[in-house]
Protein backbone atom coordinates (compact mmCIF):
# COMPACT_ATOMS: atom_id res chain seq x y z
CA UNK A 1 0.00 0.00 0.00
CA UNK A 2 1.53 3.40 -0.98
CA UNK A 3 2.39 5.84 1.68
CA UNK A 4 -0.29 8.65 2.35
CA UNK A 5 2.26 11.20 3.60
CA UNK A 6 6.14 11.85 3.79
CA UNK A 7 8.46 11.20 7.13
CA UNK A 8 10.15 14.42 8.24
CA UNK A 9 13.44 13.04 6.27
CA UNK A 10 11.86 13.15 3.24
CA UNK A 11 10.03 16.62 3.65
CA UNK A 12 13.06 18.12 4.08
CA UNK A 13 14.76 16.54 0.60
CA UNK A 14 11.74 18.44 -0.89
CA UNK A 15 11.93 21.36 0.98
CA UNK A 16 15.38 21.68 -0.36
CA UNK A 17 14.17 21.00 -3.84
CA UNK A 18 11.35 23.80 -3.67
CA UNK A 19 13.87 26.04 -2.52
CA UNK A 20 16.40 25.53 -5.12
CA UNK A 21 13.46 25.85 -7.61
CA UNK A 22 12.34 29.60 -6.21
CA UNK A 23 15.73 30.80 -5.74
CA UNK A 24 16.69 29.70 -9.75
CA UNK A 25 13.59 31.53 -10.61
CA UNK A 26 13.22 34.73 -13.31
CA UNK A 27 13.78 37.68 -11.08
CA UNK A 28 10.17 38.84 -12.72
CA UNK A 29 8.37 35.68 -12.21
CA UNK A 30 9.44 35.60 -8.29
CA UNK A 31 8.08 39.87 -8.35
CA UNK A 32 4.57 38.85 -9.74
CA UNK A 33 3.87 35.27 -7.89
CA UNK A 34 4.55 37.50 -5.03
CA UNK A 35 1.81 40.32 -6.39
CA UNK A 36 -0.38 37.86 -6.70
CA UNK A 37 0.20 36.23 -2.78
CA UNK A 38 -0.05 40.07 -1.70
CA UNK A 39 -3.56 40.43 -2.81
CA UNK A 40 -4.30 36.91 -2.13
CA UNK A 41 -3.73 37.63 1.35
CA UNK A 42 -5.62 40.86 0.85
CA UNK A 43 -8.86 39.99 -0.08
CA UNK A 44 -8.22 37.34 2.64
CA UNK A 45 -7.65 40.08 5.43
CA UNK A 46 -10.89 41.75 4.15
CA UNK A 47 -12.78 38.23 4.87
CA UNK A 48 -11.29 38.80 8.48
CA UNK A 49 -12.38 42.06 9.19
CA UNK A 50 -16.15 41.49 7.87
CA UNK A 51 -16.42 38.61 9.80
CA UNK A 52 -14.90 40.13 13.01
CA UNK A 53 -15.79 43.84 12.30
CA UNK A 54 -19.33 43.64 14.85
CA UNK A 55 -18.91 39.91 16.95
CA UNK A 56 -15.17 41.82 18.24
CA UNK A 57 -18.10 44.69 20.26
CA UNK A 58 -19.04 41.38 21.79
CA UNK A 59 -17.12 38.66 22.19
CA UNK A 60 -13.43 39.55 21.07
CA UNK A 61 -11.66 35.95 21.63
CA UNK A 62 -15.22 34.13 19.79
CA UNK A 63 -14.61 36.89 17.16
CA UNK A 64 -10.78 36.05 16.24
CA UNK A 65 -11.59 32.90 16.15
CA UNK A 66 -14.34 33.31 13.36
CA UNK A 67 -11.80 35.33 11.49
CA UNK A 68 -8.85 32.87 12.04
CA UNK A 69 -11.11 29.64 10.54
CA UNK A 70 -11.40 32.32 7.62
CA UNK A 71 -7.67 33.86 7.21
CA UNK A 72 -5.97 30.38 5.72
CA UNK A 73 -7.95 30.60 2.55
CA UNK A 74 -5.33 33.42 1.62
CA UNK A 75 -2.63 31.06 2.44
CA UNK A 76 -4.15 28.14 0.26
CA UNK A 77 -4.87 30.41 -2.71
CA UNK A 78 -0.66 30.81 -2.58
CA UNK A 79 0.19 27.27 -2.46
CA UNK A 80 -2.18 25.69 -4.20
CA UNK A 81 -2.75 28.49 -7.33
CA UNK A 82 0.42 29.65 -7.63
CA UNK A 83 2.03 32.97 -5.31
CA UNK A 84 4.96 33.45 -3.70
CA UNK A 85 5.08 34.87 0.20
CA UNK A 86 7.84 36.81 1.41
CA UNK A 87 7.91 34.38 4.94
CA UNK A 88 7.59 30.96 3.12
CA UNK A 89 10.35 32.09 0.86
CA UNK A 90 12.21 32.99 3.91
CA UNK A 91 12.78 28.62 3.38
CA UNK A 92 15.04 28.90 0.67
CA UNK A 93 17.70 29.65 2.94
CA UNK A 94 17.83 25.95 3.73
CA UNK A 95 18.94 25.34 -0.05
CA UNK A 96 21.96 27.77 0.96
CA UNK A 97 22.54 25.26 3.93
CA UNK A 98 22.71 22.45 1.52
CA UNK A 99 25.21 24.50 -0.60
CA UNK A 100 22.59 24.16 -3.56
CA UNK A 101 23.10 27.71 -4.08
CA UNK A 102 24.68 30.56 -3.09
CA UNK A 103 23.44 33.04 0.30
CA UNK A 104 23.29 36.02 -2.30
CA UNK A 105 20.63 34.29 -4.74
CA UNK A 106 18.74 33.96 -1.05
CA UNK A 107 18.83 37.47 -0.37
CA UNK A 108 18.07 38.37 -3.90
CA UNK A 109 14.86 35.93 -3.50
CA UNK A 110 13.88 37.23 -0.59
CA UNK A 111 14.15 41.44 -1.66
CA UNK A 112 12.12 40.56 -4.64
CA UNK A 113 9.57 38.55 -3.36
CA UNK A 114 8.91 41.31 -0.71
CA UNK A 115 9.07 43.83 -3.18
CA UNK A 116 5.96 41.60 -4.81
CA UNK A 117 4.23 41.28 -2.08
CA UNK A 118 4.23 44.58 -1.07
CA UNK A 119 3.16 46.00 -4.53
CA UNK A 120 0.35 43.42 -4.34
CA UNK A 121 -0.69 44.55 -1.14
CA UNK A 122 -0.97 47.77 -1.57
CA UNK A 123 -2.69 47.83 -4.90
CA UNK A 124 -5.18 45.88 -3.64
CA UNK A 125 -5.20 48.06 -0.69
CA UNK A 126 -6.11 51.22 -2.96
CA UNK A 127 -8.55 49.26 -5.02
CA UNK A 128 -10.51 48.11 -2.59
CA UNK A 129 -10.71 51.03 -1.24
CA UNK A 130 -12.84 52.58 -3.98
CA UNK A 131 -15.71 49.52 -3.89
CA UNK A 132 -18.81 49.43 -2.00
CA UNK A 133 -17.39 47.70 0.70
CA UNK A 134 -16.10 50.42 2.68
CA UNK A 135 -19.27 51.81 2.67
CA UNK A 136 -19.52 49.78 5.76
CA UNK A 137 -18.92 52.32 8.52
CA UNK A 138 -18.34 49.68 11.20
CA UNK A 139 -15.17 47.46 8.67
CA UNK A 140 -13.59 50.72 8.35
CA UNK A 141 -13.55 51.52 12.58
CA UNK A 142 -12.10 47.81 12.83
CA UNK A 143 -9.57 47.77 10.11
CA UNK A 144 -8.46 51.22 11.35
CA UNK A 145 -8.13 50.06 14.56
CA UNK A 146 -6.52 46.87 14.30
CA UNK A 147 -4.01 49.07 12.01
CA UNK A 148 -3.17 52.02 14.49
CA UNK A 149 -2.53 48.77 16.91
CA UNK A 150 -0.03 47.29 14.92
CA UNK A 151 1.59 51.07 14.41
CA UNK A 152 2.07 51.24 18.16
CA UNK A 153 3.69 47.88 19.08
CA UNK A 154 7.92 48.23 20.30
CA UNK A 155 10.36 47.04 18.14
CA UNK A 156 10.58 43.73 20.48
CA UNK A 157 7.17 43.27 20.33
CA UNK A 158 6.68 43.64 16.45
CA UNK A 159 10.32 41.08 16.08
CA UNK A 160 8.89 38.95 18.73
CA UNK A 161 5.61 38.37 17.29
CA UNK A 162 7.09 38.20 13.92
CA UNK A 163 9.33 35.34 14.56
CA UNK A 164 6.04 33.68 16.17
CA UNK A 165 4.14 34.11 13.51
CA UNK A 166 6.38 32.73 10.84
CA UNK A 167 6.98 29.50 13.42
CA UNK A 168 3.55 28.65 12.48
CA UNK A 169 3.25 29.80 8.56
CA UNK A 170 6.50 28.58 7.56
CA UNK A 171 5.69 25.03 9.35
CA UNK A 172 2.25 25.34 7.74
CA UNK A 173 3.92 25.36 3.77
CA UNK A 174 6.53 22.77 5.29
CA UNK A 175 3.36 20.31 6.14
CA UNK A 176 1.84 20.98 3.11
CA UNK A 177 4.81 19.10 1.38
CA UNK A 178 4.57 15.63 3.76
CA UNK A 179 0.98 15.52 2.25
CA UNK A 180 0.25 13.58 -1.17
CA UNK A 181 -3.19 14.94 -1.86
CA UNK A 182 -5.22 18.10 -2.35
CA UNK A 183 -7.06 17.29 1.18
CA UNK A 184 -4.03 16.54 2.93
CA UNK A 185 -2.10 19.58 1.67
CA UNK A 186 -4.97 21.97 2.73
CA UNK A 187 -5.64 20.79 6.11
CA UNK A 188 -2.00 20.79 6.73
CA UNK A 189 -1.78 24.49 5.90
CA UNK A 190 -4.68 25.04 7.31
CA UNK A 191 -4.60 24.76 10.69
CA UNK A 192 -0.69 26.19 11.43
CA UNK A 193 -2.41 29.77 9.62
CA UNK A 194 -5.93 29.38 11.92
CA UNK A 195 -3.67 29.69 15.25
CA UNK A 196 -1.14 32.24 14.05
CA UNK A 197 -4.09 34.41 13.09
CA UNK A 198 -6.08 33.45 16.13
CA UNK A 199 -3.03 34.11 18.20
CA UNK A 200 -2.63 37.54 16.27
CA UNK A 201 1.38 37.17 15.69
CA UNK A 202 2.10 39.66 13.26
CA UNK A 203 2.33 38.88 9.62
CA UNK A 204 5.04 41.10 7.07
CA UNK A 205 2.67 41.23 4.23
CA UNK A 206 -0.65 40.83 5.93
CA UNK A 207 0.79 43.99 7.60
CA UNK A 208 1.61 45.34 4.48
CA UNK A 209 -2.29 45.27 3.22
CA UNK A 210 -3.94 46.37 6.70
CA UNK A 211 -1.56 49.45 7.45
CA UNK A 212 -2.38 50.58 4.03
CA UNK A 213 -5.42 49.98 3.92
CA UNK A 214 -5.93 52.20 7.72
CA UNK A 215 -4.44 54.88 6.25
CA UNK A 216 -6.56 55.16 2.98
CA UNK A 217 -9.51 54.83 4.89
CA UNK A 218 -8.31 57.19 7.91
CA UNK A 219 -5.42 59.15 6.08
CA UNK A 220 -4.58 61.30 9.60
CA UNK A 221 -4.24 58.09 11.93
CA UNK A 222 -0.67 57.31 11.11
CA UNK A 223 2.01 58.14 9.33
CA UNK A 224 4.45 56.43 6.60
CA UNK A 225 7.37 56.29 9.00
CA UNK A 226 5.33 53.94 11.81
CA UNK A 227 4.12 51.55 8.63
CA UNK A 228 7.90 50.62 7.65
CA UNK A 229 8.77 50.67 10.76
CA UNK A 230 6.51 47.93 11.75
CA UNK A 231 7.16 46.16 8.18
CA UNK A 232 10.63 46.35 9.18
CA UNK A 233 10.25 44.86 12.97
CA UNK A 234 8.13 42.37 11.48
CA UNK A 235 9.90 41.13 8.53
CA UNK A 236 13.22 40.34 10.92
CA UNK A 237 11.17 38.81 12.99
CA UNK A 238 9.93 36.50 10.20
CA UNK A 239 13.25 35.55 9.25
CA UNK A 240 14.48 34.60 12.55
CA UNK A 241 12.09 32.07 12.67
CA UNK A 242 11.74 30.84 8.51
CA UNK A 243 14.89 31.84 7.83
CA UNK A 244 17.12 30.88 10.11
CA UNK A 245 16.09 29.11 13.13
CA UNK A 246 13.61 26.15 11.54
CA UNK A 247 15.92 25.79 8.63
CA UNK A 248 19.15 25.29 10.69
CA UNK A 249 17.19 23.04 13.04
CA UNK A 250 15.90 20.98 10.78
CA UNK A 251 18.92 20.84 8.65
CA UNK A 252 20.76 19.51 11.33
CA UNK A 253 18.81 17.18 12.48
CA UNK A 254 17.33 15.46 9.36
CA UNK A 255 20.49 15.99 7.42
CA UNK A 256 23.43 16.23 9.42
CA UNK A 257 23.18 14.01 12.52
CA UNK A 258 20.26 11.91 10.77
CA UNK A 259 23.40 9.80 9.40
CA UNK A 260 24.55 9.21 12.42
Amino acid sequence: MEKMYLKPVEVVDEIIEMAVKKAKNKGINIFLLGALAGMFIGLAYIGYLTATQVLSLHDKGIAKLVGACIFPVGIMLVLFVGGSLFTGNNLVSIAYLDKKIPMSKVLINWVIVWAGNFFGAVLTAFLLSKTEIFHSHELVAATVSLAEHKVELTAVEGIVSGFFCNILVALAVWMTYAGKDLTSKLLACWFPVMLFALAGYQHSVANMFVLFMGKILEPSAYGFGVIFKNLFNVSIGNILSGGIFLPIIYYYIYKINHKH
